[in-house]
């Protein structure tokens, strides 16, 4: 049951960052991908409270880094 929870938010991380591999996904962290602008982190902000259903707190949310850290906090709520 964990892996199908975990498999639709990776579907709509590789639409928000426009990966096409699951492996390059995981891969990714905010330093390292050019793609993830302003624009890219709010999309991330809107689909990471859109899955837990309630507001994070703005220093939490700054301090994402990596799609790691994105199921993570989603798996956790």
């Amino acid at each position: 049951m964990k892996n199908t929870l975990k498999l639709k938010p990776i579907k709509e991380l590789i639409k928000i960052l426009k990966v096409k591999d699951k492996n390059k996904l995981l891969k990714i962290t905010k330093k390292n991908y050019v793609n993830w602008d302003s624009l890219t982190h709010l999309q991330i902000i809107f689909f990471i409270e859109k899955n837990i259903k309630k507001k994070m707190s703005i220093n939490k949310l700054n301090k994402i880094t990596s799609v790691k850290e994105i199921i993570k906090i989603i798996n956790e709520n």
